[in-house]
């Protein structure tokens, strides 16, 4: 039977060997391990209405990227195409399009020269802002992991698929209608402090890390910098739709669920994008929504402001409204309660 959502991130072997070791771009893997300001994103994305029709297989696109902060200098497909964001490409043209020369290191190195001595890209990571801590954050539980890690991260820019548009619109659009309503309470009931039209605000379906820790619990971890007032105090609602639709995903679809979580785990553990000697649990527990906040001031009217959307949304949604939420403070890459 057709699977209604559907959630698999999980390179083809071939595709993966590549950068495992003796693989065509293990270069690239210690390259990106030796900078601070680099970090990979791997995974697909399933194209076809029926996930478990193999002959569609080949509709599925895989990739493997380099990210700097929030911005995509290159991302290779199993092709050996490389392509990146469109500002990047008219820095160095050259290093785009290609296929199969998996050895391009040389222009690698002067792309992101040219990247960090170039103003207009400083929003993505030189401005310690979001970017730079997002990064510090998911190499230290990525591929600085160790054995001993309170959780490992198994997926960034996490999206859960449906078969077609149609039930993406009726099962997304369903679980968005109460948070965009929620939006408009907020703006009636305090527009001063909360903001205007917030029913125009997007809400969307990508969550910026899923991770696992040791004791099985899958984390839903949204993540914001310190200086984004509103966006830590509206994070009750992104986080809140992002929670539906996990949840929603692992009650109906739970042995899919774990089994593709583990598969994700043991490619990377492979490749080294997580510690190989990070113990794996034995099943997946509970999910968990989180909040980690970078560099967060005492002197910001978020916190105040995030207790106060909490306190409206339990009232309207009930008290059992992320009533497990976890909320950290990352500052001099730890992890504290917030």
């Amino acid at each position: 039977m057709t699977k209604e959502m559907y959630y698999d991130r999980v390179l083809s072997p071939n595709f993966a060997k590549l950068l495992e070791h003796g693989g065509d771009l293990r270069w690239l893997f210690e390259f990106v391990k030796e900078r601070s300001d680099l970090d990979f994103l791997i995974g697909k994305n399933l194209y076809n209405k029926n996930p478990d029709d193999k002959k569609n297989i080949s509709k599925n696109k895989e990739w493997i990227s380099v990210y700097r902060g929030l911005s995509r200098c290159v991302t290779i497909n199993p092709k050996g195409k490389i392509d990146g964001a469109d500002a990047y490409k008219m820095i160095l043209p050259e290093i785009y399009g290609r296929k199969n020369k998996m050895n391009f290191k040389n222009e690698l190195e002067t792309l992101l020269l040219a990247i960090e001595k170039t103003f207009q890209f400083d929003r993505y990571y030189n401005n310690h802002k979001e970017g730079f801590y997002q990064n510090e954050f998911s190499r230290k539980y990525g591929i600085l992991s160790d054995f001993n890690s309170e959780f490992v991260i198994i997926d960034k820019e996490v999206v859960i698929g449906y078969k077609d548009k149609k039930t993406k619109a009726e099962e997304l659009g369903s679980s968005q209608k109460r948070y965009k309503e929620m939006q408009e309470h907020l703006s009636a009931f305090n527009a001063k402090d909360y903001g205007k039209n917030l029913n125009k605000k997007a809400l969307g379906n990508e969550l910026d890390f899923l991770a696992l820790d040791k004791n099985g619990n899958v984390l839903l971890i949204e993540f914001k910098h310190g200086t984004n007032t509103s966006g830590i105090y509206l994070s009750p609602l992104q986080i809140g739709l992002y929670y539906d639709i996990v949840t929603k995903y692992y009650e109906d679809f739970k042995e899919n669920f774990e089994k593709n979580i583990f598969e994700m785990l043991s490619q990377k553990q492979k490749i080294g994008l997580i510690n190989p000697e990070w113990k794996r649990p034995k099943s997946i527990n509970k999910i968990i929504p989180v909040l980690v906040i970078s560099e967060y001031s005492n002197r910001s009217s978020a916190k105040r402001k995030y207790k106060e959307i909490m306190d409206i949304c339990r009232k309207k949604f009930g008290d059992s409204f992320l009533s497990n939420i976890y909320t950290y403070n990352f500052t001099n890459s730890q992890l504290n309660k917030w």
